[in-house]
């Protein structure tokens, strides 16, 4: 049954003890525009579809134990220090209403409240719902600029070698099917019924080989001879899971055995424990083990439009859609959107002008690398004409342009070959230089063109504010991922970007205009 914050108030209430002189809470602080934002912000009446009415015992106000877990996130503390500040700390108790006397909620409270909002796939509401009032108040314009940008987001796990995922893959596997061993099995697989380094000299290179080879048969056997009959979603998890690491990192050695593969093999799953984990580069010296956030931000405002968490090895390209999609649930349309080269490809372009009522990605155009000969950049090409001009004026002309279908110009052989430019032109002699007409090729002009304005470096000079909310996102919880996969770091991201949103507002002094529910709207 949903339980509800009580209006009645006490002799113990926090602001009874208040003197005017020496108050308990700076006035103006986070904490006292927290507790004045908290009770418009978080209600009661938002959770009650979790519960069933008149059954079971009063909850704990759901709205009390979302405010401790954004200030949670907010002080990078974990459930149980959260439950102890609300015991002790009288800012907590300020901010979250209560009594001197009130505990507030246990830690495990705060984490069943996670689970319901991941059971009821509302771990994205509150941070929607926050947008959706900044545009109602007037804060967020409709069609302004974006900026979008990822960043890294360390993962909770501890990153594994290939000894070790092997062998807690195989723990998994085996201890799923303890009951299944058979006499044969039981001596060859009881050493992964627990976990533990093995006892071998790892500075002996052939000793490590063969406990590398043990491991891979086991594997194999496991996968082979344990029976998948009945297996529940749980066991068979594990078995995919064991049959990827068993195979990602090793290579045949010549000799009937494996060895390690030099290189890092694609997708590779870095952790058992977290298999969704993965590598992630910005740069070859610069890499990290977890997800990657991506972010849009209005610059004006400086607050966080739209949030996406995907694995640390996924192009950004791809997500921009996604964040655009979210902008347009919260009533957002941006005209244009400052991203870096990742968010250049034509397709992409293509899809976001598509979208809505059209967005331009306002990128740097991509260029190819100096190849020593005249680049693609350096001919004219008309795409109304259907006709490609070189440096020396001659024309090629090539088939009617279709947006999404790609196609050529070939100059003749013998125009080419009587040109004075031909050296830096064709690479191959005798034959007539090859233009190719991209897919998206008006995408790309269309660019090129954007990039040539004037006010194109004073867009782009507006990047460093997605930077400056990430770093703002880092200290407030976006740094690190405090639970294992994908879907709680999602939900985690969601309501850590909610509390920046929050602290932004109170820095503009538009928080409680723009946290008021519209009369006849739903919260």
């Amino acid at each position: 049954m949903l339980g509800r914050e009580s209006g009645q108030t006490g002799l113990a209430e926090v602001y009874l003890w208040s003197g005017k002189t020496t108050p308990l809470v700076e006035p103006g602080s986070f904490y006292d525009r927290f507790a004045k934002i908290r009770p418009e912000l978080l209600r009661d009446e938002d959770f009650a579809h979790w519960y069933v009415e008149g059954k079971g015992r009063p909850s704990v106000p759901p709205s009390r134990v979302a405010g401790a877990y954004l200030m949670a996130l907010r002080e990078g503390c974990s459930d149980r220090e959260a439950e102890q500040r609300m015991r002790f700390d009288l800012r907590w108790k300020w901010a979250l209403n209560l009594g001197l006397d009130d505990n507030g909620c246990d830690h495990t409270t705060i984490c069943l409240f996670r689970g319901r909002l991941l059971a009821h796939e509302e771990e994205g509401k509150l941070f929607k719902d926050l947008v959706k009032r900044a545009v109602a108040a007037g804060l967020l314009p409709k069609r302004a600029l974006q900026v979008m940008d990822s960043s890294p987001m360390l993962g909770a796990a501890a990153v594994q070698d290939t000894y070790k995922l092997i062998r807690t893959a195989l723990h998994k596997v085996v201890k799923a099917h303890e009951k299944d061993l058979s006499e044969e099995l039981r001596p060859r697989l009881k050493r992964y019924l627990k976990t533990g380094k093995p006892d071998i000299d790892w500075d002996d290179a052939g000793a490590r080989k063969q406990e590398l080879n043990q491991l891979v048969r086991d594997a194999e056997l496991a996968l082979t001879e344990l029976p998948e009959g009945e297996e529940g979603p749980t066991a068979q998890a594990s078995r995919e899971l064991l049959e990827r690491v068993a195979r990602q990192d090793v290579e045949p050695d010549g000799d009937g055995g494996v060895k390690i593969r030099k290189g890092v093999a694609p997708d590779r799953v870095v952790s058992t424990v977290d298999p969704e984990m993965r590598h992630g580069r910005k740069s070859s010296a610069g890499r990290w083990d977890g997800s990657k956030k991506h972010v849009s931000v209005e610059p004006k405002s400086e607050l966080i439009t739209a949030v996406e968490i995907t694995p640390a090895n996924a192009p950004d390209g791809p997500v921009a859609l996604e964040l655009l999609e979210q902008q347009a649930e919260a009533g957002l349309a941006p005209a244009e959107v400052v991203a870096d080269m990742q968010y250049a490809s034509g397709e992409l372009r293509a899809q976001a002008a598509a979208q809505g009522e059209g967005t331009i990605m306002v990128t740097k155009a991509p260029t190819r690398g100096d190849t020593g000969y005249l680049g693609k950049a350096e001919f004219q090409v008309d795409l109304e004409a259907c006709t490609v001009t070189c440096p020396a004026g001659e024309v090629a002309r090539f088939p009617r342009f279709r947006p999404g279908h790609s196609t050529e110009a070939v100059f003749a052989a013998a125009t080419c070959a009587a040109c004075p430019l031909v050296s830096w032109c064709v690479q191959k002699p005798g034959k007539g230089r090859t233009i190719n007409i991209h897919a998206h090729e008006d995408q790309l002009q269309a660019a090129r063109e954007r990039r040539s304005r004037a006010d194109f470096d004073v867009l782009f000079r507006q990047r460093p504010t997605v930077e400056r909310k990430q770093a703002h996102w880092n200290r407030r919880g976006g740094a690190r991922s405090r639970y294992f996969g994908q879907e709680k770091t999602r939900l985690q991201a969601f309501w850590s970007a909610a509390m920046v949103n929050l602290e932004r507002l109170m820095v503009l002094g538009g928080a409680l205009s723009a946290l008021t529910i519209p009369q006849g709207q739903p919260a």
